[in-house]
Order: C-alpha cells, then structure tokens, then sequence
C-alpha cells in the first residue's frame, strides 16, 4: 500500500519574518492505493493551509470516493476537514455526508463532526449521526462505522423513525446496521409509538428486534404489547413483524387483546390499519358479556363493526342458551354485542334454545303417527 500527496498551484502568501505561515494552495489531491495499485480512498479540497513543520492540512469543501474492489462505493463531501500526517487521520466538521453508491441500495449517513482513520477503515461520530434510507431514519448520538465490515453502531439513545404520514418513532438500545444488505438488530427495551391522521397515539413495546431497512420490516422480539388507549385497545402477542410501508402488524403465535367491550384471542393474526382490521389465523375466539363466537378463523373490521368467521363456527348467547352451528358466518359486532349473523348464500345454521319451562305451551296435539308414517326426523331448530 502507499499514498501520494499532490498538489496543485503552489501559491504562499507573503512571509513574515518571524515564522512562516502555513503555505495555502489552490488545490489538494490525497489518494491511498492497496498492494494491487487499485485505489483505497481519495480526497480532494479546493483549496487548502498546508503546515509543513506539523504536516497538518486545513481544507474546506472536502469531497472524497471510498472504494471496495477498485470500484467507487462510497461519495464523501464535508464542509471543512483537517488532514493530519497526510492522511493518517481526517477530521471532517461541519455539515458532512457519506452517500452509499450501490444501485438499489442507496442510503445517507450524515453527520457535523466525524473523526475518519483511513487506514483502519474505521469512522468515530459524536454529533448528530444520522441515517438515511428510503422512509427510514436512524439517529443517536454517538455512531461508529466500520468501512470494511460496512456496519454502523449506534450508541446514547438510538431512535427509529419512518417518516411521512403517520410516523413510528421507536426508542431502542444499541443499534447495529448492515450497509450492504439492510439488515439491522437492536437490544431493549424497545418502545414506540405512531401518531394517527384523527391525532390519537399508539403505542408498542418489546424486549429487542431485528429488521431490515431496505424491506422497512421490523421483527419484535415476545413479548410484544400493541395499545391504543383511545380506543380502549390492547395486543399481548409473541414474536410479531412490523411491515411499515404496508402498516400492518402479523405473528403466528397465539395472542390475546381487546377492543372496548370485545375481548379476542387465537393463534397468530394479522392487524392491517388501513383497512382497520384483524384477521385471526386459528383458534379465533371474540367474546363479548354474555355472547361468544368461536371458529377457525375469522375477521373483523373494528371500524365498522363487521365481521366474518369460518370454519366448525359456534355462535353462543347465555341469555336464552342459544347455540348456532354453521361453517361460516357473516354479520356485525356491536357495543351492544353480536348482531346480525347469517350465513352467506344460503348455507345451512343450526341453532338450538333453551326455553324456559312451560314457554310456548299450546293444546295437547293430536295423536303423532308412527315413524314409518312421518319420514326422517328434521334437525333441531334451523334457520
């Protein structure tokens, strides 16, 4: 490996007669090359104070390329930068921005402090780090960047953002990111929430995740808890994956929550708050006082109220011992409880009541005819 030192338009100011000044140049070129001849890094400023006893250079408006393989990855441009032992160490101040190069997986870190040691390939940040990808924003304030490993370390109150309508902000513990693939992992406790269009909050906590910024998809370590008090709403659930850009929430293991008056349980669903709705992928089971539906499955709309379930589904209502049977039914959940349910087209409910003794007793009927005389015997009470 070596490096060049180039400079270009030698052009000192006037010397005193007691020290030298630093001689000021119209412009610096920096490279580092590896045992190939393929380049390293390169920076370049405009225009530059070069001290020749301390081998310190003062630029401003820095631009530099890291490469990997000979080939362009990162874009490097600050304000001002100190070189120290022609490039030994680069300290970058003010506005400074190191843009990811690879096609389909651009990404902005940004900072206005940034110590740079280009032969470790390493970058210490102590103000204002910040990460840019897509809709995702990571922030905290202290960063490390490992140029070789091409992973940031985020340490003293990372943040998660998703900006634009209806942002999540997630308060995390150390953040590690992947460059090259997106892939990103935090420790807790992990807590957030999401500002709604209607101005409501809600909220999330877990113990850690894991995720990927290029995707926005966050995993949430169990136990996972999703509230919207406003509404009177909770999720307690397992492992759960947050799809940001699609605004649904999913997990396969077995959860409870409630909505107001309506409790739900089942194993694992499916949460989308565009269309306001949960579908519950097995064991589904709303309840409300005194009424309960189970099924295999069913979905409801929290919104409007309507709901749907399928699968060996069993309607009950404690108040006159009502139990209908159907393989699927349609209808609406209210304040008021269970209303409106029936089976879509046509299919067949069974339903069956407890009358109270004595209820709809009429005159003695006449004599039954035989089994042979009145055929099949029908089911019981069927709607």
């Amino acid at each position: 490996m070596g490096s060049g030192l180039t400079l270009i338009g030698c052009q000192p100011r006037a010397v005193e007669e007691e020290s030298a000044p630093p001689f000021v140049f119209r412009k610096l070129n920096l490279r580092q090359q590896d045992s190939q001849g393929r380049p390293l890094w390169e920076i370049s400023s405009p225009e530059t104070r070069y001290d020749l006893s301390r081998r310190i250079a003062q630029a401003r408006q820095l631009t530099g390329v890291i490469y990997r393989n000979g080939q362009p990855l990162y874009r490097l441009t600050a304000s001002t930068a100190v070189v120290v032992n022609d490039g030994e160490v680069v300290q970058l101040e003010g506005p400074t921005r190191l843009q990811r190069l690879e096609p389909g997986r651009p990404a902005e870190l940004t900072a206005m402090r940034v110590r740079w040691y280009p032969s470790q390939e390493r970058m210490e940040i102590d103000r204002s780090p910040r990460l840019v990808q897509g809709d995702l924003q990571l922030t905290a304030q202290l960063a490390r960047f490992d140029i070789e490993q091409e992973r940031l370390e985020l340490r003293g109150s990372p943040r998660l953002l998703q900006r634009g309508q209806q942002p999540i902000r997630l308060e995390l513990g150390p953040l590690r990111w992947q460059a090259d693939s997106g892939a990103l992992s935090a420790s807790g406790p992990v807590r957030g929430d999401r500002r709604l269009s209607d101005g409501s909050v809600q909220r999330v906590t877990s113990p850690a995740l894991s995720g990927n910024s290029v995707t926005q998809t966050l995993d949430l370590q169990a136990p996972v808890r999703l509230e919207d008090p406003s509404r009177q709403a909770w999720v307690e659930a397992g492992p759960t994956r947050l799809d940001l850009p699609n605004r649904t929430a999913r997990s396969q293991a077995p959860f409870k929550g409630r909505y107001g008056q309506t409790q739900l349980s089942g194993n694992g669903f499916l949460l989308n708050l565009g269309s306001t709705t949960v579908a519950v992928q097995g064991a589904c089971r709303l309840r409300q006082p005194g009424e309960q539906l189970r099924a295999q499955t069913c979905r409801w709309n929290w919104q409007t109220g309507e709901a749907s379930a399928a699968g060996a589904v069993v309607l009950e209502r404690k108040s006159n011992g009502q139990v209908s049977r159907a393989q699927q039914l349609n209808g609406r959940i209210g304040e008021q409880g269970f209303a409106e349910f029936s089976s879509p087209g046509g299919g067949r409910v069974v339903t069956q009541l407890n009358l109270p003794s004595g209820a709809g007793r009429r005159a003695p009927a006449p004599a039954r005819p035989s089994a042979q005389q009145r055929g099949p015997r029908p089911p019981a009470f069927q709607l």
